[in-house]
């Protein structure tokens, strides 16, 4: 079972990625212009955005860190048997 930080970095590189490979084929055909900043410019911007937030998904740091967390399958199991005791002592 893989970390919940490498599954989303993958999946945040590989979108980020996706976007900058639109982007560049807006420019191929034309559609994007480089001297001229228009909302299709967006795209690549969020590509670039979500590439940096891989990065940082992937070292643990970043606004997505506690949704993440860099832990491994002991931990995650830990945790996840904490949860489950706290949710069933909330409902007895």
């Amino acid at each position: 079972m893989q970390r919940p930080a490498d599954a989303a970095s993958r999946l945040l590189m590989a979108t980020g990625l996706g976007l900058l490979l639109a982007t560049g084929f807006g420019l191929q055909q034309q559609m994007l212009d480089i001297n001229k900043v228009g909302i299709g410019w967006v795209i690549g911007i969020s590509g670039l955005l979500l590439i940096g937030l891989s990065s940082l998904v992937a070292k643990g740091d970043g606004p997505l860190a506690k949704a993440y967390p860099l832990e491994n399958e002991i931990e995650m199991a830990s945790r996840v048997k904490e949860d489950v005791e706290e949710i069933e002592k909330d409902t007895s």
